[in-house]
């Protein structure tokens, strides 16, 4: 009697509630796949790692299976590397518009090559670029460039803008251009978006993490944050958003899926990029005729070096180095200067080279940002003060610290900061604050690039407009005695 009790009542909620569904629906999402801080098409790592064209692969499976996708990049393309050094990213615009990205953002890497430059690339490009707080006179936005785009993808409007850091106005090479405080664009791009229909909004930026926490806290409109900056992969949340960033070359893909109803609650995902990475047809072919082009032009041997030259960030920028003193050498000599001071953080490449034969690739590798030469009449009391600033990040490998050419310096990095320098020496004697003496330096420094403001304060006597660019004098000299043997001197030294 019971089992016929409980069968009737089954069949009466049976009734009631209809058909069971064989699977509850699935929460439609938006897979944003995403890549930032990519300075080259080709793997790095000797191959093992990245490469635009297995990222291409991976790009292309995904938009093959998933209805709602979109490819974003967050920054930093056009430099520095030896690539850039000479197609000024003009390599990877190709690359990005072969690949269909839907928006990218500025990085600071971007105003590497000035202003100009970058509005050619922006140009080139057959993709938007979204920023909200980088401006030009009159409060415009960089040329080129738009606040924000709205896509509509599988029936939700999609929300996109920009930020970029500000550190950018000292770091890099922006010229007039000025950047706005990134909470305050992004709460007042957001009501915009708002207005216009925007459903769901990311933001696609270049900043610290912290920066993007301090936003994301402020901005609750925000759904999503996609960023570069960082060249390590990572993830924060804050009120249950992500954060979410792919790390930098290409070496990895991020995945991530957004919601596109109910709460933002964001999944995320790396794509490693690697040897066993199929490449794209397509992209390869583009990778090869620019490596073909690169090639001619870089792998000629220009002289040889009898020592090695250590270009390790531990090194160029915290002590002396070999290289950096043949830097500096060739600095002072082309503006027959008294001495020559250039920031160790602008010696790149992070490597060891044994002695044998230097390549123009080599050079350009050393010296990627395209810097040029200038020459300044500087008072001894300011070129102190430049020194005291090149070792004020001693302790955190600051890329700010100096090499130097026609003079000595000696420095205890426990001391407080601006009272660290101990002796100056230049040409043997002692600086003297009240003298003025001739420095060559480079342009990023004298427009107060890495704090170097008090460089500015000297008379200007030869300007970026004539100067040579680094790498290029670097290339001449040793081309014209074809054997260089650098080596250390005692120029800097470190005393506790």
């Amino acid at each position: 009697m019971k089992c016929a009790r409980l069968s009737a009542i089954v069949v009466i909620l049976g009734l009631l509630l209809g058909p069971v569904p064989s699977a509850i629906p699935q929460q439609p999402s938006l897979v944003v796949l995403h890549f930032n801080d990519d300075y080259q098409l080709s793997a790095v790592d000797g191959g093992k790692l990245g490469g635009l064209d297995r990222l291409a692969g991976v790009v292309r499976r995904y938009r093959a299976s998933e209805p709602c996708t979109l490819l974003l990049f967050a920054g930093d393309l056009i430099s520095p590397s030896v690539e850039s050094s000479v197609f000024k990213g003009a390599q990877l615009i190709d690359g990005l518009n072969l690949l269909g990205v839907d928006a990218a953002t500025l990085g600071n890497h971007e105003f590497d090559y000035g202003p100009t430059e970058l509005q050619t690339r922006i140009a080139e490009s057959k993709f938007p670029w979204v920023v909200a707080n980088v401006f030009v006179a009159g409060a415009r936005p960089f040329p080129g460039t738009r606040l924000y785009v709205i896509r509509n993808l599988c029936g939700a409007n999609i929300g996109i803008f920009g930020l970029l850091t500000p550190e950018t106005e000292t770091s890099s090479s922006p010229g007039a251009t000025w950047f706005g405080d990134p909470t305050a664009s992004a709460r007042a791009v957001v009501s915009v978006m708002r207005r216009a229909g925007a459903e769901r909004i990311i933001a696609l930026t270049h900043l610290r993490v912290e920066d993007d926490e301090r936003m994301l806290a402020a901005v609750p409109e925000v759904d999503l944050v996609i960023g570069g900056h960082e060249h390590d992969p990572l993830t924060r949340t804050v009120g249950g958003r992500l954060i979410a960033k792919a790390g930098s070359d290409a070496k990895w893909l991020g995945v991530t899926r957004l919601p596109l109803r109910g709460a933002p609650r964001a999944t995320h995902e790396l794509i490693t990029i690697d040897e066993k990475t199929p490449a794209d047809p397509a992209m390869a072919a583009l990778l090869k005729r620019y490596a073909d082009q690169l090639a001619r032009d870089l792998e000629v041997v220009i002289g040889e070096t009898t020592a090695p030259l250590d270009a390790r960030n531990q090194t160029v920028r915290q002590q002396e180095s070999a290289l950096g003193n043949y830097i500096a050498d060739v600095m002072r000599a082309a503006m027959n200067a008294d001495v020559a001071i250039t920031n160790g953080g602008g010696i790149r490449t992070n490597a060891l080279f044994p002695p044998g034969p230097i390549r123009r690739r080599d050079v350009f590798a050393w010296l990627p940002f395209g810097n040029v030469i200038v020459k300044v009449a500087l008072r001894g009391a300011a070129l102190r003060s430049a020194l005291e600033n090149g070792v004020s990040q001693w302790q955190q490998v600051g890329g700010r610290f100096p090499q130097v050419s026609g003079l000595t310096y000696s420095f205890n990095p426990d001391r407080n900061v601006g009272s660290r320098i101990l002796e100056i020496r230049v040409g043997g004697r002692p600086l003297d604050d009240a003298a003025t003496y001739t420095v060559a330096t480079n342009d990023f420094m004298l427009r107060g690039g890495d704090g170097y403001a008090m460089l500015a304060a000297g008379e200007v006597l030869v300007s970026a407009a004539g100067g040579p660019l680094m790498a290029t004098a670097v290339i001449e000299a040793v081309q014209r005695v074809r054997v260089i043997s650098p080596r250390l001197e005692g120029r800097i030294t470190i005393s506790r």
